[in-house]
């Protein structure tokens, strides 16, 4: 008993064009996962870049300024705040 095996005379090209269609796969991203991970890039550049400026000890004297500016409003603000609130509890 002999197998009788018929074997395609473009063998080569039908697997090249069948690994080809199956290698561009389509992904479905939308519109607000592309935009949340060109975010999500930029936090993450941000980040770096502060944490270099921060092992540098790069602290210009403009910082320094704003940052006691900065301290003295948070400060006056949450007095002010502590105030209203004090004279609405009072019932006026």
């Amino acid at each position: 008993m002999s197998i009788a095996v018929v074997e395609p005379k473009n063998a080569l090209s039908t697997l090249t064009l069948h690994s080809v269609a199956h290698a561009h796969k389509a992904t479905h991203l939308s519109t607000g996962a592309i935009a949340a991970v060109g975010i999500a890039a930029i936090l993450v550049v941000c980040c770096v870049a502060w944490g270099v400026v921060r092992m540098t000890a790069f602290e210009p004297r403009w910082m320094q300024s704003l940052r006691h500016t900065l301290a003295e409003a948070s400060y006056r603000s949450s007095a002010t705040l502590a105030e209203f609130g004090d004279w609405i509890r009072l019932g006026r």
